[in-house]
């Protein structure tokens, strides 16, 4: 067992990411190298369950698949289990606080590796940390996104009914 934890700032508002980083299958297209595919297989109430096919280009030569469990503990928090793959039984919880200018992430990883991927541990940590936080950078560059369309929207011309 290991543990990651790292603290990032991003200027978007929780209320913006939180719609973003629960878009699993647009992880790909974040980061495709590293994810060359995530797929819903199923959603339950308040937990989904992803299949990811992931590549570590400089560690393995070809792509492992792996399933997730993710949901939204609460409006602050966001946990992803590991339920298949080399990491089985890893967690990952996202916490989101307010702060004046955006919002503070602090992400906690405990890492659970097969033996077969125990030897890998320093360059996974590595990995892990590097790829969350390009991750969380890209998530926050299409929220920021998302929000200057509205911004821009004509008048009249709003996808929000702010009457109802």
């Amino acid at each position: 067992m290991s543990k990651i934890e790292f603290i990032i700032e991003l200027p978007s508002t929780k209320e913006q990411l939180m719609p973003v980083i629960t878009d699993y299958e647009s992880y790909s297209t974040y980061l495709p190298d590293q994810l060359k595919n995530v797929r819903i297989l199923e959603k339950n109430g308040h937990e989904i369950v992803t299949q990811e096919e992931i590549f570590f280009s400089n560690i393995l030569k070809k792509p492992f698949l792996q399933k997730s469990s993710h949901k939204l503990i609460d409006s602050k928090t966001h946990e992803s289990r590991i339920i298949s793959g080399p990491a089985n039984g890893s967690t990952l919880i996202i916490f989101f606080d307010d702060i004046d200018n955006g919002t503070k992430i602090t992400v906690n990883i405990d890492l659970k590796l097969s033996l077969k991927a125990k030897f890998l541990l320093p360059l996974i940590k590595k990995w892990y940390k590097r790829i969350f936080t390009n991750l969380l950078y890209h998530i926050n560059n299409v929220a920021m996104t998302n929000i200057k369309k509205w911004v821009d929207m004509e008048p009249g011309k709003n996808i929000i009914n702010w009457d109802n």
